[in-house]
């Protein structure tokens, strides 16, 4: 059995050079320091560190890739030169078509950042690729140093007068962004024991991962999060039946056995609001508009309004302003293809889906190929992201920028950095 001991063990800091130090402490306390930005309190700088945190991290990683690179020796360009020309069509794009709206060059910005975050973590990675273990296991210690806090905050708040439970829970202005949260680390966790497979699964399945995939579970289906747990639930059974590492039908039992009693748990908890709840799977059924809680119109709108700016797209961050079934609220079309097509059209849009896409396509073959001889973190990592982006067909995994911090930490640890090409 993996004790508590062997997680902190994993994290061997004082190999990982500073910059892996940097990054792994970052995992561990960005989503207990955001449960003290979140709600607001009057202090004016906690909305803009609320906002900022993710890309502020991700820039001083930069900024330590720079000053350490000649030191250790990190390669500087090892990227495949398709996705440096994606990125270069996408930016031209973007920049073409940037909106006038602040909101919209705000979040421009944040997605250049993220790809530069990119190329400096698998640079990283490639000169220690065994960092991306600690990586991993620092999102395993990031849930459990924040739910303590998180339930703490939630008790000492939710019976305020104008408390929403929709969009006051600590550290989430939606509890839809907790979701995406909860998703990854349970897609982590179920797939977990896959790095220990010289014995049998039964057996190494850690008891303390186990309940904390269940209670993960039970906290998700209580958040009524659809999107989030069924992309959980099909990456994992997808991994697992489409690949078949070893001892992949005992660890699908498992996952299973947790989901179905977290499903379970779940009902025995209070209902606080219309948003939560595992009864709101089969709630309102009567109308698509109302299944897909009021996707379909904006996707049908958001689509329409694309083919009227079909080859640039009207800029990044513009569904509030644009979208009039967005009604004001919703930051992005809930879909990653039409999200990407509605900001930059089909000439940045094209090459944004390809260079994602790209990637899992990739890296598909090569597991499926040799999964017994694949580093199993990676095949974890893919796991992850993969739940990432089945969720941005309904939701904003790929819009907002904590998810997309965990979805870029997960491609890196993927070892694209190897290939020549990606399309």
């Amino acid at each position: 059995m993996i004790r508590m001991k062997n997680i902190f063990t994993l994290l061997r800091l004082r190999d990982l050079h500073l910059i892996g130090v940097f990054l792994c402490l970052s995992i561990i306390v960005i989503p207990t320091t955001r449960v003290f930005l979140y709600p607001f309190t009057g202090n004016s700088l906690q909305p803009f560190l609320f906002y900022t945190l993710i890309s502020l991290v991700e820039i001083l990683f930069i900024v330590i890739f720079i000053i350490e690179r000649k030191r250790k020796n990190y390669p500087l360009n090892h990227l495949p030169n398709s996705l440096w020309g994606a990125f270069f069509i996408w930016a031209v794009a973007a920049v073409f078509n940037l909106p006038e709206q602040i909101n919209g060059t705000f979040v421009t910005l944040i997605f250049a950042i993220h790809f530069f975050f990119f190329v400096t973590l698998s640079s990283y990675l490639k000169c220690l690729p065994e960092a991306g273990r600690q990586l991993i296991a620092s999102l395993i210690l990031s849930i459990l140093l924040f739910l303590p806090f998180f339930w703490l905050r939630l008790q000492a708040t939710y019976d305020q007068q104008d408390f929403d439970w929709a969009l006051n829970l600590p550290g989430y202005s939606n509890v839809r962004h907790l979701d995406y949260f909860l998703g990854s680390i349970i897609t982590l966790l179920g797939l977990w024991p896959l790095t220990n497979r010289k014995q049998k699964t039964q057996k190494t399945f850690p008891y303390l991962i186990f309940s904390l995939l269940l209670a993960l579970w039970i906290m998700l289906l209580w958040t009524g999060g659809r999107g989030a747990a069924i992309a959980a639930a099909a990456a994992i059974g997808t991994l697992l039946i489409f690949f078949r590492p070893t001892a992949w039908k005992q660890l699908l039992l498992l996952n299973f056995t947790a989901l179905v009693l977290g499903a379970s748990l779940s009902l025995l908890l209070p209902i606080p609001s219309g948003s939560y709840g595992l009864l709101r799977f089969a709630s309102k059924i009567d109308t698509v508009q109302n299944f897909t809680a009021g996707r379909s119109g904006i996707w049908a709108e958001a689509i329409n309004v694309w083919t009227q700016h079909l080859w640039f797209g009207v800029g990044a961050g513009q569904t509030k302003t644009i979208i009039k079934a967005a009604a004001q609220t919703f930051g992005h079309p809930h879909n990653i293809f039409i999200q990407t097509m509605l900001a930059w059209g089909i000439i940045g849009g094209i090459p944004f889906l390809a260079g994602i896409f790209g990637i899992f396509w990739i890296k598909g073959k090569e597991f499926y190929y040799a999964v017994e001889q694949s580093d199993m973190i990676s095949f974890i990592a893919y796991g992850v992201a993969l739940s990432i982006v089945v969720n941005a067909l309904v939701d904003g995994t790929l819009y907002y920028p904590f998810p997309l911090f965990i979805f870029t930490i997960a491609v890196s640890i993927t070892g694209i950095k190897r290939y020549k090409s990606i399309i």
